[in-house]
């Protein structure tokens, strides 16, 4: 069992048939996570500052939603110091590549040549149950939950990058004169000195909704 260490009124526990996370949808996240290798579904209880995603009760309907959300593979080429590492990550929302404060180059690969070359600030790349949130402020497209597609929007770019693509695989290399940031899905996870990232389709998560109706118009709004 996982308490905030911060509220602990806020926590994250494995149950017999599925993943209770009490808090906002970082909560939630969270436990995406840390425990999505378990196969089991998981149940958000609202008691946060964001509650998206998260349910009012904090106990399973018998008419509850059961909806599959897609998970992201997020492999990683950085530097730590002179050596090239390579890590690989998941992302339930969206990744952010880039540095607000850098001009940066960036070459991408796809069986989609929608993207090409580019230059600007960052990329934004997003699955369809984060395309509400930077996505939806960069103004991209707001993707229909279930959807298997990606929207990637660019910031502050030379042309205007605003696509809904195939999840067949994408890579985007970046090359700058500062310091290239990876932030995965918000601040869950930052890493420094970025030059290349892969984007592949992930496995499948569940997520409990006891008022999935309610969700949909939340998404809508």
């Amino acid at each position: 069992m996982w308490i905030d260490p911060y509220d602990s009124e806020k926590y994250i526990q494995e149950k017999e048939t599925y993943i209770e996370a009490k808090g906002g949808d970082g909560t939630l996240i969270r436990a995406i996570h840390t425990h999505s290798d378990k196969g089991k579904p998981f149940f958000g209880i609202a008691a946060g500052s964001l509650n998206f995603l998260m349910n009012n009760e904090s106990t399973i309907s018998e008419t509850a939603t059961i909806k599959k959300l897609q998970l992201l593979n997020i492999e990683v080429q950085y530097l730590d110091g002179d050596i090239l590492v390579s890590d690989t990550f998941q992302a339930f929302n969206d990744v952010v590549i880039g540095n607000f404060n850098a001009w940066i180059d960036f070459k991408s690969e796809h069986d989609e040549s929608i993207l090409g070359d580019f230059k600007g600030a960052a990329v934004i790349v997003s699955t369809a149950q984060g395309s509400t949130g930077a996505n939806k402020n960069n103004n991209g497209t707001i993707l229909s939950l279930g959807s298997k597609l990606l929207s990637v929007t660019g910031v502050m770019t030379n042309r205007r990058i605003d696509h809904c693509i195939e999840n067949t695989g994408l890579i985007i290399s970046c090359e700058s004169r500062g310091n290239i940031k990876i932030g995965i899905d918000g601040s869950y996870r930052v890493i420094d000195n970025v030059q290349r990232v892969k984007i592949t389709r992930g496995a499948d998560v569940e997520v409990i909704f006891n008022d999935y109706e309610a969700f949909k118009i939340k998404r809508q709004n």
